[in-house]
């Protein structure tokens, strides 16, 4: 008879390795990894196993579950809606102005990284006519080039760049696409890791697809480098100081939504999507929740701005999270007392 004995602790070793395999290794990939750091073959792990364990009658389901949502330690900036390229330049260079100086080294996107203008429900916008003139790339480079010239010659070529004027883009996914990987290889050299949440106006790409699409194509859309995480998740979680906080892009833009959310999930709650300020707590006050506003610019939203509506009016707005503490950014900022403290 051959055949080799199985002693206890291989055995409880193999229950305890066979439950705490991740899902995404296969059966079969784990018996035969685990039989070869144990000197045995993968059918004897697997047989031993199945004399050691009851078989189930329901088999597991096949899909994924979600629950590994990005997870960042230590403090960051939170940028909600940004919209790009409908943002709102200023404030959010404001925003990334101080977290320079406060060290901020981390940054989370809220959601809705992109508007997606041409991908949008709304019915088609008035334009303002197109005066000619020459592209914002031809007019960067011509620039670049008069910065060459003796000092006449120089104000001679920056006159004549003035008079011909700038060519009116036009919507499209390109353009925007175009402007949104200048600005976000711009705003990647500020941070050591970028995470991105997605929002609404992602799963706007989703619609006009009519398909599943892996978050990793998105980066690969965007051009988004190694700094850069996303997850099939419509929020995100930062630990600081031992304080955990969701940035969440949720469903519901109602106002009492980031006090429900944070009673629900036991934790601070940052939200975008409403582009609203607030700041409020749970039911218990034991959790901070605040909608945070948005850096997309209203006036360059046209059902926004076109045509009155009863809609509150959209609020800038971004936070930065440091040594576990809030501190929520918006247009009555006191940024000057700020980038001294």
């Amino acid at each position: 008879m051959t055949g080799q004995f199985w002693t206890r602790s291989e055995t409880d070793d193999l229950i305890q390795s066979y439950r705490s395999n991740p899902p995404h290794i296969s059966k079969s990939a784990f018996f035969r990894s685990w039989g070869d750091a144990h000197n045995k073959s993968g059918t004897a792990a697997r047989l031993k196993l199945d004399s050691l364990l009851p078989r189930p009658v329901i088999g597991e389901s096949p899909y994924p579950r979600y629950d590994e949502p990005l997870t960042m330690e230590g403090d960051a900036l939170v940028l909600p809606d940004i919209e790009f390229p409908f943002h709102h330049a200023e404030f959010l260079n404001k925003c990334l102005e101080l977290a320079r100086a406060w060290d901020i080294r981390q940054c989370i996107v809220a959601g809705d990284l992109l508007h997606f203008d041409s991908l949008s429900g709304w019915e088609p916008n008035w334009k303002t006519p197109d005066t000619g003139g020459i592209t914002a790339s031809a007019e960067s480079q011509l620039v670049e080039f008069a910065k060459t010239l003796g000092k006449n010659q120089q104000a001679k070529l920056f006159g004549l760049i003035g008079d011909i004027g700038q060519k009116t883009e036009q919507d499209g996914a390109s353009t925007e696409l175009a402007i949104a990987r200048r600005e976000l290889r711009g705003l990647a050299k500020q941070f050591d890791k970028v995470d991105l949440v997605i929002g609404n106006h992602e799963g706007r790409l989703l619609r006009a697809l009519n398909t599943t699409l892996d978050p990793e194509e998105l980066k690969r859309l965007l051009e988004l480098g190694d700094k850069w995480r996303i997850a099939p998740y419509y929020f995100s979680y930062l630990i600081s100081n031992g304080e955990k906080y969701c940035i969440d892009h949720p469903k519901s833009a109602a106002s009492t939504t980031a006090a429900v959310l944070a009673a629900k999930f036991g934790c601070h709650i940052l939200m975008g999507h409403s582009h609203h300020f607030s700041i409020t707590t749970d039911v218990s006050g034991q959790y901070f929740a605040a909608e945070i506003g948005c850096i997309v610019d209203e006036a360059r939203l046209p059902y926004a701005s076109q045509r009155h509506t009863r809609a509150p009016a959209h609020s800038l707005g971004a936070a930065i999270i440091r040594n576990g503490s809030p501190t929520i950014l918006t247009r009555f900022t006191d940024w000057e007392r700020l980038l001294k403290s």
